[in-house]
């Protein structure tokens, strides 16, 4: 290989990264970065708190678009048990998952 075609081949190279850099930063420009990155977006859906009422079944308090819901999710269903507003503070659930946890095993709908 000679020096005319190492330059040549450096030269090409430097030639696909500046496209390359220019194709990103057109795109930046464009608008089209906005739906690639997951960190950028608002996520809508939060688990604020969850705890295992037994082997089986789970209590959890989930936070979608500024509502939270009580629901118990077991092998092969899964059960509303409240809705309400999330606080708009930031403070704690007011949905408690400990004091229904401690009302006992829930009942399956249909069983005796």
């Amino acid at each position: 290989m000679d020096l005319v075609q190492m330059a040549r081949m450096v030269f090409a190279l430097m030639a696909v990264l500046a496209l390359i850099g220019l194709l990103g930063l057109a795109a930046r420009k464009a608008g089209l970065h906005a739906g690639i990155s997951p960190l950028s977006r608002k996520r809508r859906l939060a688990v604020v708190e969850s705890l295992a009422l037994d082997n089986k079944r789970r209590a959890a308090i989930l936070r979608c678009d500024g509502r939270d819901h009580l629901i118990i999710l077991g092998p092969s269903s899964e059960t509303l048990i409240e809705s309400q507003p999330a606080p708009a503070d930031g403070a704690a659930a007011p949905l408690s998952v400990v004091a229904f946890a401690q009302k006992g095993p829930v009942q399956a709908a249909g069983a005796a």
